[in-house]
């Protein structure tokens, strides 16, 4: 299989390898001589093309292009062999500054092998020639260094990851590269220390110093992060960069504090200002600027260092320009006051969202009981426009039990509308009354009414739960009932252990499978009302400690379950 490379790594390869190609000719031919000069010159254009420092797409001015000719022009005219280490020094670090950036196995694996090379080259060559008194009969056997170069052959043929796709920026850790720089140098003038204190061949001091500077750092590795229970050197230096100027455990208190006892989000902000200027050093002033208002603490003439969080900007005003790790640790400090910042911002609009739902479900439910009502009014001017309805005893007896029902429900309406916040007490009533009101408020030939195992003794726990979800699910089928003609539905109030159940069953077609899931979660768009009525039924249901489901669908029997929870 074929690992193909985009063009971008391709031209970076090649420039790379072309860079160390040349560098390696000037020491071949020396850097004391003409040509030795001119390859140095290429080398240096080569360098240009492919340093990872300026963005290719930034253009240099003229004075730009005259101070690298300028420079490149001396340096290759004072070329010689301590140039060239000082120079294989510098690049050195900055391949180590690339080296530990790469994910890739193969990528990482390129620049460590030109960090060998080019640690190789500048050990057995450069170094050796440049003191050559020090090394004697040894400068012959030294230059076989110059093999180190098929190194760079074979990274010509490494793959790469078709993950990489070229628009990576060229950045460089350049703390890794300062230590690298500086591990070369410490191996540079030890070795040249060695040779001169203990009168010792150049390779021998080359060992002892290689074995000194990689137990050390295997040693200070350890001591930096040791593994063994306890905290190493790196978190003593993490915790030092940390408290710097401002004790963060202080900070973080002081949030703390003021977030559990300021419950506005602008309140908040202001105090936790206040609080910025006893806390982070060198800073006498805090402005900041909301979306709703704006304000200041504190002097407001010094450096002002900006900080913006969406709609919000922080500006503090420090009496001297601070050192980069305190801006660091100003922008640390400042992210955590503005993320508790936002969080309160939230919770305050959770807090308008949830008033709003609850006065839309409240709205809602009152105007189902009203819907409800209207329904049993309607059912009772029908009856009374019925010829002869006066003197029937039907309809004498159908007042004196609808009646007294709506009126006790007006009542229960006009309670919760005065005292919307009081929660609903339970009405229990006799389960066999109940039903028997509901059959004389229902009674069509289209719905049939079934009592099971329910005796006189037997009460149904709230006679509005019970009310609410039976009318609400007889005012779905009779929804129903206009698209399907001739629908048929039945009412069952059974006992189940020892507690009532009511089910509401009817024999249309079956509820499609994108309701029926969203059914009791959520409101549902509706075209004959709010689309609320069964979500309002079984959040009524759960605080009574009950549950309404829909326990069957199908073509037939799409069946409704009120049962305790």
């Amino acid at each position: 299989m074929m690992i193909s490379i985009p063009p971008l790594i391709v031209q970076r390869r090649a420039l790379f390898l072309a860079l160390l190609a040349s560098v390696q000719l000037v020491m071949v031919v020396g850097p004391g001589t003409t040509i030795g000069r001119l390859l140095f010159l290429a080398h240096i254009g080569v360098g240009l093309l492919w340093q990872p420092f300026v963005q290719s797409h930034r253009r240099l001015g003229f004075g730009g292009v005259a101070l690298v000719i300028l420079v490149a022009t001396l340096f290759a005219s004072y070329l010689n062999w301590w140039l060239i280490v000082l120079w294989l020094m510098l690049l050195t670090g900055v391949v180590g500054g690339k080296v530990f950036l790469f994910p890739d196995r193969w990528e990482r694996l390129f620049y460590l092998l030109a960090l060998g090379y080019l640690a190789t080259a500048l050990m057995t060559v450069a170094l050796p020639a440049s003191v050559e008194p020090l090394v004697g009969s040894l400068i012959v056997p030294m230059k076989a260094g110059h093999l180190a170069f098929g190194v760079v052959l074979l990274m010509a043929f490494l793959p790469a990851e078709q993950a990489e796709t070229g628009t990576r920026p060229e950045i460089i850790d350049y703390i890794y590269g300062v230590m690298v720089f500086q591990t070369m140098g410490l191996i540079v003038l030890g070795s040249l220390g060695f040779s001169l204190i203990f009168k010792i061949a150049y390779i021998e001091s080359l060992m002892a110093t290689l074995f000194l500077v990689s137990g050390t750092l295997l040693l200070l590795g350890f001591i930096w992060n040791p593994r063994a229970g306890f905290g190493g050197l790196g978190g003593a230096v993490a915790q030092h960069v940390l408290s710097i100027g401002m004790p963060f455990e202080e900070w973080l208190e002081s949030l703390a504090n003021l977030s559990q006892g300021e419950e506005r989000p602008d309140d908040f902000l202001a105090q936790a200002c206040a609080l910025l200027t006893r806390h982070l050093h060198a800073v006498v002033g805090v402005r900041w600027q909301t979306a709703s208002e704006q304000g200041s603490y504190g002097e407001q003439n010094g450096r002002l260092i900006r900080f913006d969080y969406g709609q919000t900007r922080l500006t503090l005003v420090c009496r001297v320009a601070p050192s980069p790790s305190l801006r660091w640790q100003y922008g640390l400090a400042i992210r955590l006051l503005m993320e508790i910042y936002a969080d309160k911002q939230r919770a305050q609009t959770l807090k308008r969202l949830t008033f709003v739902e609850a006065v839309h479900e409240t709205g809602a439910r009152m105007t189902h009981d009203m819907k409800n009502l209207l329904q049993s009014l309607d059912a009772l001017c029908a009856a009374a426009e019925r010829p002869g309805s006066d003197a029937s005893p039907r309809f004498n007896e159908l007042l004196r039990r609808q009646l007294p029902e709506i009126s006790s429900r007006l009542r229960q309406t006009l309670a919760k509308l005065n005292s919307p916040h009081v929660g609903e007490k339970p009405s229990p009533q006799a389960a066999v009354v109940w039903f028997e009101n509901l059959r004389g408020r229902y009674n069509e030939a289209a719905v049939k009414f079934s009592i099971q195992g329910i005796t006189a003794y037997h009460q149904v726990p709230d006679a509005l739960l019970f009310s609410t979800v039976a009318e609400n699910l007889l005012q779905n089928i009779a929804e129903k009932r206009k698209r399907e003609a001739g629908l048929q539905a039945e009412i069952m109030l059974k006992l189940e252990a020892d507690a009532p159940v009511l089910e509401v069953v009817d024999h249309g077609s079956e509820m499609p499978a994108h309701i029926a899931n969203r059914l009791f979660l959520d409101r549902l768009p509706s075209d004959h009302g709010l689309g609320i009525g069964l979500y309002q039924c079984a959040r009524l249901a759960e605080h009574h400690a009950y549950h309404l489901k829909l326990v069957e669908n199908r073509a037939g029997a799409v069946r409704f379950r009120l049962a305790p929870a």
